[in-house]
This record gives C-alpha cells, sequence and structure tokens, in this order.
C-alpha cells in the first residue's frame, strides 16, 4: 500500500472515533439546568420557565415538580414542558395566612433517560394585589 493510503485510514478511523464519542456524550447523561423568568409575581398573573440540557437545547415533554405557596412539605404540584422544553404556572396564589411561605420554590426535575436530574435553587415570591 501506498504511504497516502495509511495516512487516509488513520484520518477515517479517527474521524470514526470522534464521530463515536461526540455522539455518545450527546446522547447519554446530559446535565440539565432549569430557568425561570420571575423571582417574583403578582397574585393570579402567570410566570414560565424553561428545562434546558447542557447544549442550550429546550428538553421537550419532561415533568416538573414544584411546591406550591402554603403547600404542606411532601406535597407537590407538577408542569409539563412542551416541544421547546418551556413551562407556564398559570395564577399565581397567593394565600394570606401562608405569611412567608407565599412562595413557588423546589422546582426539580428528576432526570428521564439520557438527561440528568435538576433543581433549581431560587423561589418565586407571590405578591399580592
Amino acid at each position: 500500500m501506498e504511504k497516502e493510503s495509511y495516512y487516509l485510514i488513520i484520518l477515517l478511523v479517527a474521524f470514526v472515533i470522534c464521530i463515536g464519542v461526540f455522539w455518545f456524550q450527546f446522547n447519554n447523561d446530559v446535565a440539565t439546568f432549569i430557568i425561570l423568568n420571575e423571582t417574583e409575581v403578582q397574585e393570579n398573573a402567570s410566570f414560565s420557565g424553561m428545562l434546558m440540557d447542557a447544549y442550550s437545547q429546550g428538553v421537550p415533554n419532561q415533568t416538573i415538580s414544584f411546591h406550591k405557596p402554603g403547600y404542606q412539605m411532601g406535597t407537590i404540584v407538577v408542569a409539563q414542558t412542551d416541544e421547546n422544553g418551556e413551562f407556564t404556572i398559570e395564577n399565581a396564589e397567593y394565600l394570606p395566612d401562608a405569611g412567608k411561605d407565599n412562595y413557588y420554590g423546589d422546582f426539580t426535575f428528576a432526570g428521564h433517560d439520557k438527561y440528568q436530574g435538576c433543581t433549581y435553587e431560587g423561589n418565586v415570591t407571590v405578591i399580592p394585589n
């Protein structure tokens, strides 16, 4: 075989290995994160968020769990992401007797197939009208 043929074979093998590594990283155990567009929201207003992967792509059709204002520990409410990875919480509740617990918090994605789970570290406080 000619010298150029060996170089071509080596380049071809290196290319296949690079494609395989990229495909594996992109399709297995991808990190995710949640972003929200508000930290405070008026009573009865809406706010939204997005579940994104490490490649800044929305993660579609996944469940986001969270606590609503005044809910007891262990009570979880869920929202579903759309085809773009976005979710919306409609009609934010304000409970006058909840005091400092008038917030939506503990936004969590448990992980699924190729995606790692994540938690949003902040809260969305509800302000009365």
